[in-house]
């Protein structure tokens, strides 16, 4: 299987005076992982839809490879599709199920069929059970059927709709490697929509995320985390915290904020364009609960806001405390610390909480991230 480059040029689609997707330019290359993220109603699975052919875009065009699609009918695209609930068919069996496409696309009569099912079983390791029923298997092997069925006439796009939303957690976990190594082997090109990021920023090769209908950015799972472009990316992708502050000073290299009666310095090239943020603007720091480091109240220094732990929560290979700061009042902060602390600080006690500037953002107080 070879995979094909998919792309999108100004893409959109409205119903009535409602606009779902909005002048979305996207380029997947050849093999690529690409995942689609972002909240309910921003667009995600209504731009796979129109992908598939289930939908036709109000404007713009759809190209797969050097082939403009924008218009054929989702039979005529070539596209693999594994859906969220699977669609299995329930009377057939598993190897039945896998070559249903293959007979929809009239491929039976080729004399290598009984070859290409025997290859996608051996594939999702599925050989075995090729004669049971779907409710004689598990949810992840179910699912693994339902992967086999959208490779075996080998599509060069494959679209993939919240395909582990109805799987516990650890199976979840097993299957994104499972699908990763899967796409890998075979090198097709994979668009993947789910609204967990944590699953999109562990599969994928790019994350692409959308907010209202727009895609606000587009990067590899490390830009995105490390490097948002604005506010809302920074709050989807992890886990982050906005501190309200005043910009205080600025040159070249740091941006000071003035948080309560405290300075905390971000460095410049992460605060977005220097003339954006002009001294005496409100603006809102932004801190991965990673990037804080808890000492005892008695060693705060100059650039250290100090507040009062809450809760303290062990979670496996880190404990994340939460802490009340004292100024701004009530502002709740997240904060990770290594979980094999020999005297980590208990609820109750005062901290002080410093920054590294390299790891520190800056955002405007209210930003637009949409229509």
């Amino acid at each position: 299987m070879i995979g094909k480059r998919l792309t999108l040029r100004h893409v959109q689609k409205t119903y009535g005076a409602v606009w779902a997707v909005r002048e979305v330019d996207l380029e997947i290359g050849a093999g690529e992982f690409v995942s689609i993220v972002g909240p309910s109603g921003s667009g995600k699975t209504t731009l796979l839809t129109l992908i598939a052919g289930f939908e036709t875009p109000t404007a713009g065009s759809i190209i797969v490879g050097d082939q403009d699609v924008t218009v054929l009918a989702p039979n005529r695209r070539n596209i693999g599709m594994v859906f969220q609930k699977y669609a299995l068919f329930p009377h057939m069996t598993v190897r039945k199920n896998i070559e249903f496409p293959l007979k929809m696309r009239g491929l039976t009569k080729h004399g290598d069929t009984s070859k290409r099912i025997d290859a996608m079983l051996d594939l999702v390791q599925l050989g075995s059970l090729q004669h049971r029923y779907p409710h004689q298997l598990s949810g992840g092997q179910q699912q693994r059927v339902a992967v086999a069925r959208a490779l075996v006439f080998d599509p060069p796009v494959i679209l993939m709709d919240e395909p582990l939303g109805a799987l516990d957690k650890k199976l979840r976990e097993a299957m994104q490697f499972e699908i990763k190594r899967l796409q890998e082997r075979i090198g097709a090109t994979v668009i993947y929509v789910t609204h967990d990021q944590e699953e999109a920023l562990t599969m994928s090769d790019r994350v692409a995320v959308m907010h209202k209908g727009r895609l606000e950015q587009v990067g590899t799972p490390n830009e995105l985390y490390a490097n948002p472009d604005n506010a809302f990316v920074a709050d989807f992708v992890g886990s982050i915290n906005f501190i309200p502050g005043t910009v205080s000073s600025k040159d070249q290299s740091l941006i000071a904020v003035k948080v309560g009666d405290t300075l905390v310095k971000v460095r410049a090239s992460n605060g977005g364009s220097i003339r954006e943020h002009e001294q005496g603007s409100d603006v809102r720091i932004a801190a991965r609960p990673e990037h804080i480091s808890i000492a005892p109240h008695g060693d705060r220094t100059s650039q250290s806001l100090t507040g009062t732990i809450e809760t303290v929560v062990f979670a496996g290979a880190s404990r994340t405390a939460l802490v009340r700061l004292h100024a701004p009042p009530h502002l709740l902060l997240r904060a990770d610390m290594p979980s094999d602390l020999l005297s980590p600080p208990e609820r109750g006690s005062d901290v002080a909480l410093t920054f590294a500037p390299d790891a520190l953002r800056v955002f405007g107080p209210a930003e637009r991230t949409g229509p």
